[in-house]
């Protein structure tokens, strides 16, 4: 967490709500996750208006007027509060105890800030000049981005027969192959699709890479029009959760009667993260 709809529900807000806006200050502690240094952001900053706003996988891009960019990645526990003084006492932000581990604050001419809150601290800021994001190693390594319209069943299908034989939940958790599927996402578009996450890849027969295929597409979208999903921390830039949880098929729900056939739902370890799914539903 966060996965790919948590990340474009904060690049879709953080364009609504900072373009246009200039910076004239930037506060952290926590040195250690600002690069090359919290006093260089700080300078490379000062009086730059925000352009625009973009998500590469799950990195947070706010491109600047001075050609150069901001890249946030807001890892396990990290999100991003937009405060104003209208709504900077809401209870949102005093009461809900994950928006209270504030490490980064970006400042802007109007009063408004961005304040990275980041239990874990496991999450970085980044400014570098524009034209070098995509150079960045954690995002060239990335591979087609999940909602690109370059991820179609025949692309799926060479990905997974140049991978030879890893199983199919394994791949998708794969940034470099398809980047911005996570495990709670996962689970959803494998159910979806009618396959097991421990058959492998190269066993999908063509109409099962197209079924897998529209399933990241159906599954990543509706929760981004949702909000995602926060499964204990995320929140977006209004310091809300998001509403995916209740279009949830299969994650988390081990030992709950499947909502299509009744069977029990099971978990299975993959890796360091677990998987869920339907035995009956998926083959």
């Amino acid at each position: 967490m966060p996965e790919l709809p948590e990340v474009q529900t904060v690049v879709t807000q953080l364009g609504q709500k900072l373009v246009g806006k200039t910076l004239i200050g930037f506060w952290s502690d926590w040195d250690r996750k600002t690069l090359p240094s919290s006093t260089a952001i700080l300078c490379g900053i000062q009086g730059a208006v925000v352009c625009g706003t973009r998500r590469m996988g799950k990195h947070i891009v706010i491109d600047l007027s001075n050609e150069h960019s901001l890249v946030i990645h807001l890892k396990m526990t990290g999100h991003l509060l937009y405060k104003t003084n209208e709504n900077r006492m809401s209870r949102a932000f005093t009461e809900d105890r994950y928006n209270g581990y504030i490490h980064h604050i970006f400042t802007f001419s109007d009063t408004s800030t961005l304040e990275f809150s980041d239990m874990r601290k496991f999450g970085w800021v980044r400014l570098v000049e524009t034209s070098e994001v995509e150079q960045l190693p954690s995002i060239s390594a990335l591979g087609v981005d999940a909602l690109s319209s370059q991820l179609t069943p025949t692309f799926l299908g060479e990905l997974l027969i140049k991978r030879g034989r890893r199983t199919i939940g394994d791949f998708l958790l794969d940034q470099s192959l398809i980047a911005g599927i996570g495990n709670i996402y996962r689970s959803e578009a494998l159910f979806l699709s009618g396959v097991r996450p421990d058959r492998l890849g190269v066993t999908l027969t063509v109409p099962e890479q197209a079924k897998l295929t529209r399933a990241i597409r159906r599954v990543l979208g509706q929760a981004s029009r949702l909000g995602g999903m926060s499964d204990g921390d995320f929140r977006d830039t209004n310091g809300l959760p998001g509403r995916f949880e209740k279009n949830l098929f299969v994650y988390g729900r081990t030992g709950q009667a499947c909502q299509k056939c009744d069977t029990i739902i099971q978990r299975m370890k993959m890796g360091q993260r677990s998987v869920f799914f339907c035995p009956h539903c998926q083959a």
